[in-house]
């Protein structure tokens, strides 16, 4: 279904900016942008100026997330639709639309506790996209940003999200996970707004407390070959591994995460499936990949193989 939407954004507040940038641009492969007007740093992915910002910050975890709203007509039906529902929100100050390089902005308050901003009119960049690590650029037109996910730590706060996402923006339900864990269960939603399988994802586990709402981003990459190589290139700079390269079971798409400096994750993913006006696989599933994706300890363990007994 097209909503009109597309991710447009992420900004990360950081305790160690410098760090992170590095993680950005040399791990990742995003290629660097110009500062943004308030000087937080910036990177891009494709022809927009800017797809992800960092400013130093007390706490390692998004500031905000930024969805695009195609014209006017949807950016203000959106808006409505939120405001009808008792959603908090404020428009964007002069300072904040030049800081993000809009026309609109209207910022958003989510049940997960990271602002959303809707904006329109995402600049474009002065100079072509250009980065050694990806040649040929990540996966953009008419799907916008990868995806984000974030964490929840209550069925309140979860089922709060649902409505915010599918009532409040308009995305529409593409699939959700259901996978017992012991005495718990975890749960995740995923909401698509265009031809990407989700642009949002919401995770609930039960725990007390969430201290980082911020689970991975996602980045789409055209070849699997070049998944291959930013695998590589994150063995090489001896960066951690979240999970092992595998295949998701519901989007289908071939990936791997690492994990950053901060603490969440990047995932470097490339075939995911695209969903239509007709999209009828609206389902539960019961496992995250159908192939891969292990903890590193749990690779480590298969490698090494049965123990053998005295």
């Amino acid at each position: 279904m097209r909503t009109g939407l597309e991710a447009a954004y992420i900004g990360l507040d950081s305790t160690a900016p410098a760090a992170l940038g590095d993680y950005l641009t040399e791990v990742v492969g995003l290629m660097p942008g110009e500062a943004a007007a308030d000087g937080a740093a910036t990177w891009r992915v494709d022809g927009k100026a800017q797809r992800v910002w960092v400013r130093k910050g007390e706490r390692n975890d998004a500031a905000c997330m930024g969805f695009e709203a195609g014209d006017a007509q949807v950016y203000d039906r959106v808006l409505g639709r939120l405001s009808a529902q008792g959603w908090r929100m404020r428009a964007g100050t002069a300072d904040e639309r030049a800081a993000r390089r809009v026309r609109d902005l209207t910022v958003v308050q989510t049940p997960w506790g990271i602002p959303l901003e809707l904006v329109t009119g995402l600049e474009e960049a002065a100079t072509p996209f250009a980065s050694p690590h990806f040649p040929e650029g990540f996966v953009t037109a008419g799907q916008g940003f990868g995806h984000f996910v974030f964490a929840v730590g209550s069925a309140e706060e979860y089922d709060s999200a649902r409505r915010f996402a599918i009532d409040g923006l308009g995305l529409v339900l593409s699939d959700w996970l259901r996978l017992p864990m012991g005495a718990i269960e975890m749960h995740v939603s995923f909401f698509h707004c265009n031809p990407r399988h989700h642009s949002l994802a919401i995770a609930y586990l039960p725990r007390p407390e969430v201290p980082q709402r911020l689970h991975h981003i996602n980045f789409e990459v055209a070849h699997v070959r070049s998944v291959g190589l930013a695998y590589d290139r994150a063995l090489r700079a001896g960066t951690p591994l979240a999970n092992t390269l595998g295949q998701h079971a519901n989007d289908g798409m071939v990936s791997f995460y690492s994990l950053g400096p901060d603490g969440w994750r990047v995932e470097i993913g490339a075939t995911g499936r695209t969903v239509g006006e007709d999209w009828n696989d609206v389902r539960e599933y019961d496992r995250i990949s159908d192939w891969g994706h292990l903890p590193p300890d749990a690779l480590a363990q298969a490698l090494a193989g049965p123990s053998s007994s005295a």
